[in-house]
């Protein structure tokens, strides 16, 4: 939004709004809590029509907080002194700490953690000095930033169904396991224990297939 536009609140007043007026106004708002149409709307003066058609609503606003949240983010990992095997651990845990403290982060993850390509331009160099080629760079990064995406997705509602009181599925099947082996002889096997499902545990173990999985194709 490139025009401002002049708009009369209920308060009498005459708010200005254009993309600098909205970002601040989002950023006030989320500093104490999720963004909502209702809350920036309030905060600018303006009535929710105001917001939704200068924003899309919703959607927009926490795009808007995503891009935010990536221009705090800081940098990645150096790989100084690191193989390339730990160096994408540490990018691993780096992100999938980003993601779980701004969740919008993860429903935006290309547009707001990379807009550019920076991101992906730097990894790419760190891995070739590592000896990968370009090609294997790009696509190792893209792997492994798929799987802390989609590990984090399930680990968000997880949290989720915990805050509103339903019981994760892990818990379900140790539950079923105590009271109902027989059935399940194989799983049985698995011996599962609330240890066993911690999320850092668990995290690091998917990570390390996943760099398994990497290093297989290496040529």
């Amino acid at each position: 939004m490139t025009k401002d536009e002049s708009l009369k609140s209920s308060a009498g007043r005459n708010p200005t709004i254009n993309r600098e007026s909205i970002e601040a106004a989002v950023h006030k708002v989320c500093a104490h809590g999720p963004v909502s149409v209702n809350k920036v709307a309030a905060e600018l003066g303006v009535n929710v029509t105001t917001v939704y058609r200068h924003t899309g609503g919703l959607e927009g606003l926490r795009r808007i907080h995503a891009l935010q949240s990536f221009a705090a983010l800081g940098d990645a990992p150096s790989p100084s002194g690191e193989t390339w095997q730990s160096w994408l651990v540490k990018s691993a845990d780096f992100y999938r700490e980003a993601f779980l403290l701004n969740p919008d982060l993860l429903k935006y993850a290309q547009a707001a953690l990379d807009p550019r390509f920076y991101r992906l331009e730097h990894a790419t160099k760190i891995l070739i000095d590592f000896g990968f080629t370009a090609t294997e760079a790009v696509r190792a990064h893209a792997f492994l930033m798929n799987n802390v995406v989609g590990y984090v997705h399930q680990e968000l509602q997880t949290r989720q169904q915990q805050r509103v009181g339903n019981t994760p599925v892990y818990h379900q099947l140790i539950e079923a396991l105590r009271n109902d082996s027989e059935h399940l002889p194989t799983l049985t096997k698995l011996n599962f224990s609330d240890e066993e499902i911690d999320n850092d545990r668990n995290f690091s173990f998917f990570i390390a297939y996943a760099i398994e999985g990497i290093q297989a194709h290496l040529k």
